[in-house]
């Protein structure tokens, strides 16, 4: 446990030492950390890539902001076992960067149960504070 948290904590360090200019490499290391704290349950984290202006449009049609997303996570609302890229394309214009891919993520359900999805997303980065924060979501679920 504690070798975890060791790892997890230079992770993240690395994570936030990275992310320091807003290039195309920054950000797809932003994304992919974004999906590591969000399997984490990572609070820390989901605060610090998250901006406070957050819109996260769903597969399904639902939508929620920033407080209301991190609570899903730690509700076990929303619930992730595992969340891989099978394509992106990264794009920075300043201090603003785009997204755009397919992403192959496990849901897992209250009752315990794996259910794995295929997502093609596109969402929105801003540079503030000196890093990353997604401020945009929007997905679509594709056949698996």
């Amino acid at each position: 446990m504690k070798n975890y948290l060791l790892s997890f904590v230079f992770s993240c360090l690395a994570f936030i030492a990275f992310a320091q200019k807003p290039t195309v490499e920054s950000l797809k290391s932003a994304e992919l950390g974004r999906f590591k704290v969000m399997i984490a349950k990572d609070r820390a984290g989901l605060e610090a890539v998250l901006h406070k202006d957050l819109v996260y449009h769903h597969s399904g049609g639902n939508t929620d902001n920033k407080e209301s997303y991190i609570a899903s996570i730690f509700s076990g609302k929303s619930s992730y076992v595992s969340i891989e890229t099978a394509e992106m394309l990264t794009r920075v214009y300043g201090k603003t960067g785009i997204n755009t891919g397919v992403i192959n993520l496990v849901n897992l359900s209250a009752d315990g149960k794996e259910t794995p999805v295929k997502l093609r997303f596109t969402d929105v980065f801003v540079f503030e504070d000196g890093r990353w924060q997604m401020v945009s979501w929007q997905s679509t679920k594709l056949a698996n």
